[in-house]
């Protein structure tokens, strides 16, 4: 839910799809043959938000979601990476069919060159949204 959530702000953003076209904006592992710049969206991790009523209809849980940028160089991943903030950071609402409480950027980094020059940063978010018991 918290990937599909993120790549719905991602793709509805001007800024982001001027930089990279939705195709190359994708819920997993970006293919290697795959044009650049790109964005790479996983699930890292799942847990409940405070106490759980067992017999409400939905529990607030929070997921960790990291999007890492694959770039030519360093300023493009810099620069998409505050792009990628400024789509995701402080949402909430109904955002691709999931009730979202809010979406909070976390950590940020690090940034690395692969051997084939190809430069990698990240940025984690945090999405709160009310999932189905």
């Amino acid at each position: 839910m918290s990937v599909k959530v993120i790549r719905a702000l991602l793709v509805a953003d001007r800024a982001a799809t001027d930089v990279v076209p939705a195709d190359r904006i994708v819920a997993g592992v970006v293919p290697a043959e795959s044009a650049l710049p790109a964005l790479s969206i996983t699930h890292i991790s799942t847990v409940p938000v405070g106490a759980l009523d067992a017999a409400a209809e939905f529990s607030l849980v929070r997921s960790r979601v990291q999007v890492t940028i694959i770039a030519k160089d360093y300023p493009g991943v810099k620069s998409l990476a505050d792009i990628v903030r400024r789509a995701c950071n402080f949402e909430r609402g109904l955002i691709a069919g999931v009730d979202v409480a809010s979406v909070m950027r976390d950590t940020v980094g690090p940034d690395y060159q692969d051997q084939a020059g190809i430069h990698f940063g990240s940025v984690d978010f945090m999405v709160t949204y009310h999932e189905q018991n």
